[in-house]
């Protein structure tokens, strides 16, 4: 007979506890951390590992390069501003971006420099905290990211394949998605405001939807 544990009125059967430690282990999130910050880094790496999390912590961008190349990671937190003096966290989201890594990249920065919050959000990256952050703060970020459905982006690119936006339309509904004013997608795209405003309106029209919000209904139906 197989040995059981009793707690509370619960029976568990010892194969059903084995499935679940697998399970456990199974869950573990792998993060790939990218600080140069050497306090920084080992405080943020033994924070993340408190939480049980394991932690691949790196400092340079030759580094990162290497090893978000070896292993699947649940999430990359990188900051802006390496070692270099260039902001390099931006460079590592455009290679994770053409590479169409699935990792949410969580961008962290010591100052709020508007341009590169959103470069960093244009390309790719899924949340900015701006330093100092606790760690409840980066756990719960961590969280409601993991917690979104996988499929968001996955949904978001059919529905833009769906209403047969070029190219540049595709990249200008992205924009809007992120919730950008007028203004900021043509500093981003390099384009005036009576252009974005015209793309927008031909986005509108082929969604058939007449504002912002009835376009991310359209793109995410609830």
């Amino acid at each position: 007979m197989a040995a059981r544990l009793v707690k509370t009125g619960v029976s568990v059967g010892m194969p059903e506890l084995r499935r679940r430690d697998a399970g456990a282990i199974r869950r573990t999130r792998q993060i790939l951390l990218i600080e140069d910050e050497a306090v920084a880094g080992q405080t943020l790496s033994q924070s993340l590992q408190g939480l049980g999390m394991a932690c691949r912590w790196v400092s340079t961008f030759e580094e990162a390069l290497v090893v978000w190349k070896e292993m699947s990671y649940d999430a990359v937190i990188t900051d802006i501003m390496l070692d270099t003096g260039k902001p390099d966290g931006l460079e590592i989201l455009r290679k994770i971006e053409q590479a169409g890594m699935p990792s949410p990249v969580v961008v962290i920065s010591a100052f709020a420099d508007q341009t590169r919050v959103k470069e960093a959000l244009n390309h790719g990256a899924a949340y900015l905290l701006e330093k100092p952050f606790s760690t409840s703060d980066l756990k719960r970020v961590l969280e409601r990211l993991w917690e979104e459905p996988k499929g968001l982006i996955g949904a978001r690119e059919r529905a833009l394949n769906q209403a047969t936006l070029t190219n540049k339309e595709c990249e200008v509904a992205r924009l809007l998605l992120k919730g950008l004013s007028t203004q900021e997608m043509a500093r981003l795209t390099g384009n005036s405001e009576k252009t974005l405003k015209q793309h927008i309106s031909t986005i509108y029209e082929k969604c058939g939807v007449s504002s912002r919000t009835e376009f991310f209904h359209y793109i995410f139906p609830t």
